[in-house]
């Protein structure tokens, strides 16, 4: 069962690479507005693994400081690189001793998500419709 966390001080935090490029940065951003729209968490964040502020430590340090006694902390990465496998664990596990007070939580990242399969899906057969359409 999942914790009621929309009258708590429950944070998400959702843990990004990263981007020089800004316009890579704001489509992530605007998924959180989206998230952010629907009400659920109380505090959403997004932390950088690198390139962009604000970096993780400091994304926690930011729930923290807004009230969150848990975070759920997922990973908005594709693969199980070394940040996803190494990183993004030590990470929080460095949060959880500096922050003892709070429930740290790790969600799973993206990449092995079934809806992802099946966007991957969907756009392999619009783009052999779109090659049937060509002369």
């Amino acid at each position: 069962m999942s914790p009621d966390v929309r009258n708590s001080s429950h944070a998400l935090l959702v843990m990004v690479h990263g981007s020089p490029r800004a316009t890579a940065n704001a489509d992530m951003l605007q998924v959180l507005d989206l998230i952010r729209g629907r009400d659920v968490y109380p505090i959403v964040v997004a932390g950088f693994m690198e390139c962009n502020e604000p970096d993780i430590p400091t994304a926690i340090a930011q729930c923290v400081a807004d009230g969150a006694t848990a975070v759920t902390a997922v990973p908005y990465f594709l693969h199980t690189g070394k940040h996803v496998a190494q990183d993004l664990p030590a990470l929080l596990e460095a949060a959880r001793n500096r922050y003892t007070h709070v429930v740290f939580r790790l969600g799973a990242y993206l990449g092995r998500s079934s809806e992802l399969t099946d966007i991957l899906e969907a756009r392999i057969r619009e783009s052999l419709e779109g090659c049937e359409q060509s002369p």
